[in-house]
């Protein structure tokens, strides 16, 4: 396999914290903050803005890349591959052009329209971002680490459809 990108900082671990989830938690927000409302980040020479509509005194965008879906209770819940590659959000969205970063675009449907979406995907580390291109700039609509191989698959196979038509 092939070495990390050096631009790629460290995962941001539990055990770091004496496994103190509160204390992770305040650590992961503190980067959050950091990387995504007192700077911005840019794809494409554009801001890269979140969803701040609160959700248990945090901003949805920020559960929603620490979270996922329990299928089974509909209920989101800590997800700790999502949170330890919280810093790896911001260097992938700003390294896009590095050639270990797959980027390909989507045709999605939604509640409300069609929208196209763009997926960044650190193939080697099973990590995938996912923004939409708004009027104002591109919203960061998830960030999840791929841990099922069939979904892998599937982007894989998305990405080289988008690749081929674009040759």
């Amino acid at each position: 396999m092939n070495p990390l990108p050096e631009w790629l900082g460290p995962l941001t671990l539990l055990k770091d914290f004496s496994g103190d989830p509160i204390a992770y938690i305040d650590h992961l927000f503190s980067i959050f903050t950091r990387d995504f409302v007192t700077t911005r980040p840019l794809f494409k020479g554009k801001d890269i803005l979140h969803d701040k509509a609160d959700d248990a005194g945090k901003p949805r965008a920020f559960v929603h890349i620490t979270t996922e879906e329990n299928q089974e209770t509909g209920q989101r819940e800590l997800c700790l591959r999502r949170c330890e590659r919280i810093e790896w959000i911001r260097a992938i969205i700003e390294h896009h052009d590095d050639p270990a970063v797959l980027v390909w675009e989507k045709e999605q449907k939604t509640s409300k329209k069609t929208t196209v979406r763009t997926h960044l995907f650190l193939e080697q580390e099973n990590f995938l971002i996912v923004l939409e291109e708004i009027k104002w700039g591109h919203y960061l609509i998830t960030a999840i680490y791929v841990d099922n191989p069939n979904q892998k698959k599937k982007h894989l196979k998305a990405y080289n459809k988008f690749k081929n038509t674009k040759s």
